[in-house]
């Protein structure tokens, strides 16, 4: 193995995460390189071709949920980002075939929910804002340290006492028991119409191992509908490109500042001395040395693929071998040849240009949830759509259009089959379901292909396909995501840092946790210097 020269710090894979913490470290002044197996940056935040002249969302479809003060910090309009006007909240078509739209406030149409509903909406939304606002600074920073024997410790807990206390003792009780709770008790305490239910209830869900009735799904809602996000139905946000284009402004940015990024550079492994990061061994052999390695991969595949298992102690492992990751989502993407045009709906292309859902209630939700749960293939799954080509014309020729459907719920593991005997069958699902609810869409229909968890997990090296890289569970949340102790994002090994999702605060497209990772990783550079050994 031949080396190469020294950086401060190497970054394993290119997704946004990765991105966003290499833009920061090479920032502050840190030599950075990432390596990126695939032959272009993003991941799972990535926008590809479906059929010549049409493109798709590789996995996640917009990014409202990105936090702007990174789009501002990185500069990333001028590094080519260009953010499309909100358009379009999220519609519904409920189970008697009527159209529920449930965008921004101005837009709404709730006429045909009950006046109770109406009245309870106004108070839940203002609720969760007040629970948002508090809970911020638990998401866009590391979380206070759990010594509060240091001053650093003591100020990070009196401060977040402080806002907590701001919100009075009715809403500061109220969300002490609210987190917890199954989404289905939430919703059940508030409202009456079905529709509206599982309207709310989808965001707390997305991407997750849990239903309706799972304890902590409530959680998700919290996590989903941050404080920058404007209501509690956002609208979807695009740019020109798609998901690609935020990636690709955040690499821009990060070579700005210094950073190298080499794409088709698998990583074998991390070069491990003395207990502690000292590299990255590349598929062809060479090595990377660095000082640091900060890594975009979930937990289980860096610490047990890359690194190694023998650096770890026994109990450690354990705890690294029982972490859950459970693939839960699989995408279909469609070139069609019009606007598909929903019972009930509009004539016109306004009612699509954020979500639509396909799963009218909380039982049906749960049913789908039920049908993953027993490692079935998908039977009747709840489907949110979206035809980024409404927005964003580049997308789709004239006239025709692109659409990307997230599948919930889709099994890692299937019991008595396997995905690719499964894949052809999974888009014939899809299809018909909206079928059913548009008619003639199957006839429009000139592409489809679908990205099960298998290839979820065999293309970008997911554990089990999952999108979180950890399930959002009440155990794996906050200081104990990805495992107890390892919330400030370092690892037992020395020198080895999480940067992507299985990191506090989650998933989603916020950038988050690669912004958490790289202030930590500055503060113990700074602190104590590269050359130490950090053990959580």
């Amino acid at each position: 193995m031949s080396p190469s020269r020294q950086y401060d710090i190497a970054v394993i894979g290119a997704g946004h995460n990765s991105l966003v913490a290499a833009a920061l470290l090479a920032r502050s002044g840190k030599s950075v390189i990432v390596l990126e197996r695939r032959s272009s940056v993003g991941g799972t935040a990535a926008t590809e071709d479906i059929l010549p002249g049409f493109r798709a969302p590789l996995c996640f479809s917009g990014m409202e949920l990105f936090h702007p003060k990174l789009i501002q910090d990185l500069e990333l309009e001028k590094h080519g980002l260009s953010l499309l006007p909100n358009r379009g909240g999220t519609c519904i078509v409920r189970s008697d075939g009527r159209w529920l739209d449930l965008g921004h406030s101005k837009g709404r149409n709730l006429g045909t929910l009950p006046a109770a509903d109406r009245d309870a909406l106004v108070e839940f939304e203002r609720f969760m804002s007040r629970i948002a606002h508090a809970l911020a600074p638990l998401q866009t920073a590391p979380l206070p340290e759990l010594d509060a024997d240091t001053f650093t410790g003591k100020l990070d807990f009196i401060k977040f006492a402080m806002r907590l206390r701001r919100l009075g003792s009715r809403d500061m009780g109220e969300a002490l028991r609210f987190l917890p709770m199954p989404i289905r008790d939430v919703l059940d305490e508030r409202f009456e119409s079905e529709a509206l239910k599982a309207t709310i209830a989808a965001p707390a869900l997305t991407a997750s191992w849990l239903g309706p009735r799972s304890a902590g799904s409530a959680w998700g809602l919290m996590h989903h509908r941050p404080a920058w996000c404007e209501s509690l139905f956002p609208t979807k946000r695009f740019a020109p490109g798609g998901p690609g284009a935020l990636s690709a402004a955040l690499a821009a940015s990060a070579v700005a500042h210094g950073a190298k990024i080499r794409t088709e550079a698998p990583v074998r492994g991390i070069a491990i001395q003395d207990g502690r990061a000292t590299g990255i061994v590349l598929e062809d052999g060479s090595v990377i040395t660095s000082r640091m390695v900060v890594s975009g991969a979930d937990p289980r595949s860096t610490l047990l693929d890359l690194a190694g298992a023998q650096w770890l102690e026994p109990e450690t492992l354990r705890a690294v071998r029982n972490l859950r990751a459970h693939g839960s989502v699989a995408i279909v993407r469609f070139a069609l040849t019009r606007r598909p045009r929903f019972h009930d709906a509009p004539d016109n292309d306004a009612h699509l240009a954020g979500t639509v859902q396909i799963g009218a209630s909380l039982d049906y939700l749960e049913r789908a949830y039920d049908c993953a749960k027993y490692g079935r293939a998908p039977e009747e799954p709840w489907l949110q759509i979206t035809l980024p080509s409404i927005v964003d014309k580049g997308l789709a020729p004239p006239g025709k259009q692109a659409m990307h459907v997230w599948v919930q719920y889709a099994a890692g593991e299937l019991r008595d089959t396997c995905w690719a005997d499964e894949r052809d069958r999974l888009i014939k699902t899809v299809t018909d379901l909206i079928d059913a609810h548009a008619s003639g869409f199957a006839a429009s229909v000139l592409h489809a292909d679908a990205l099960t968890p298998l290839d979820i997990e065999e293309g970008f090296g997911l554990t089990g396909g999952c999108l979180y890289h950890a399930d959002m569970t009440l155990d794996q949340l906050l200081y104990m995501r990805p495992l107890p102790g390892w919330y400030r994002y370092r690892t037992p090994i020395g020198h080895l840092y999480l940067c992507g999702p299985g990191t506090h605060p989650g998933g989603g497209i916020t950038g988050l946790p690669g912004k958490n990772a790289a202030s930590q990783i500055l503060k113990d550079w700074h602190r104590r210097g590269a050359w130490t050994r950090f053990v959580s």
